[in-house]
């Protein structure tokens, strides 16, 4: 099911619900696509007053498979979460695993139904369709296997260039085309300067400027101010550390992304992410079904499923999807206002249905 040996899913008679979902529960699946796992556990009421508190949710390393906790689900249907609402509505062939208490929670699944739900499937869906162009999708700003170095974040004005007499005075050079070498100095700070070092030059038998990922900030003695003096060393550690930590995610997208997914883009064939804006298509109606029916969009057929496959495959310009969209969010924002769903989800009656699946689970037991 996964190949993440670090996986432990639920214990069997804590499973309330179990559900093939994703692109296979909304009939949109290519030969290519993952099947998503997605499932509701039950916890013994004793265990919230553990001093460790028990877990949310329990997923494998590519949230491929992911378990909620009964708390925690009716935490999210509360919210009007778009993820956990569509599991109350699972077609009946990605059914796996429905307990007794389950079975109760889908006869009041209106509860969790509101006008709030069709807001956080829009604003959710907006969030990614404005994120979808290539331009701005790791695909096309690879980054290199190498991390990247403090040092290439470091300029200097050398001591000789402070006041150059052939060149503009007080021109920082990259540290690599500097000459120097931070190995071989000492860094004193520069008052009422952030970021900017006095820098020295002691040769082989210098500790360095880095030591681990700090600069180590040196007190000069004062025989060697002169002698020593190599310069202002300017040092951007903000854009270094920003720099790292897109390097870091950008492979560990790397290394979890489906390949299948992004050929498109790879081959320059589209400049966005086809099947996200699939799906973000199918999120939109989903929030205006909500409002015309009282239930969100999850098994699609018909003409629906040819539109979703059509941008898929790339039949569709960026500016078309998005023209589809706004008139979406249009006749949701027309729904809206005639809709004779609740505002949002009864916290009292959710609060309430929580203890009675938890007090009839423990009782089964």
């Amino acid at each position: 099911m996964t190949d993440d040996p670090t996986f432990i899913p639920p214990p069997a008679h804590r499973i309330l619900f179990e559900c093939v979902a994703g692109s296979r529960a909304y009939g949109t699946a290519s030969a290519d696509s993952d099947v998503d796992i997605r499932g509701i556990f039950a916890l013994p009421r004793a265990s919230y007053i553990d001093l460790a508190p028990p877990p949310n949710q329990i997923a494998d390393a590519r949230n491929n498979i992911v378990y909620y906790s009964l708390r925690r689900t009716i935490e999210l249907l509360s919210a009007a979460n778009p993820s956990l609402l569509e599991l109350l509505f699972m077609p009946d062939d990605c059914v796996r695993v429905c307990a007794p208490e389950m079975r109760a929670l889908l006869q009041r699944r209106a509860l969790f139904v509101s006008r709030r739900c069709a807001d956080t499937h829009v604003g959710y869906a907006l969030s990614q369709i404005r994120k979808a162009r290539g331009q701005n999708k790791w695909i096309n700003q690879p980054k290199p296997e190498q991390p990247p170095r403090k040092e290439d974040y470091c300029h200097v004005i050398r001591r000789d260039r402070l006041l150059a007499v052939d060149a503009a005075p007080c021109r920082p050079q990259p540290l690599a085309a500097s000459g120097l070498r931070l190995d071989e100095c000492h860094a004193a700070r520069l008052e009422h300067a952030r970021d900017v070092y006095r820098l020295y030059h002691y040769g082989a038998g210098a500790r360095g400027v880095f030591r681990g990922d700090a600069l180590a900030v040196e007190s000069i003695p004062a025989d060697d101010e002169s002698a020593h003096f190599a310069g202002l060393l300017l040092y951007n550690e903000q854009g270094w550390k920003q720099a790292l930590v897109d390097h870091q995610n950008y492979w560990t997208w790397r290394r979890e992304r489906n390949e299948a997914r992004w050929r498109q883009q790879e081959a320059g064939e589209l400049d966005f992410d086809a099947k996200n804006l699939m799906h973000t298509i199918r999120l939109l109606l989903s929030g205006k079904a909500i409002l015309e029916r009282g239930a969100p969009l999850v098994r699609v057929d018909g003409d629906t499923l040819h539109l979703l496959r059509d941008i898929r495959a790339g039949c569709f310009r960026y500016e078309e999807i998005l023209a589809m969209a706004d008139t979406i969010v249009a006749d949701c924002e027309r729904l809206r206002p005639h809709s004779d769903l609740p505002e949002e989800t009864d916290a009292a009656a959710a609060n309430a249905l929580l203890h009675e699946l938890t007090h009839d689970w423990e009782s089964r037991r």
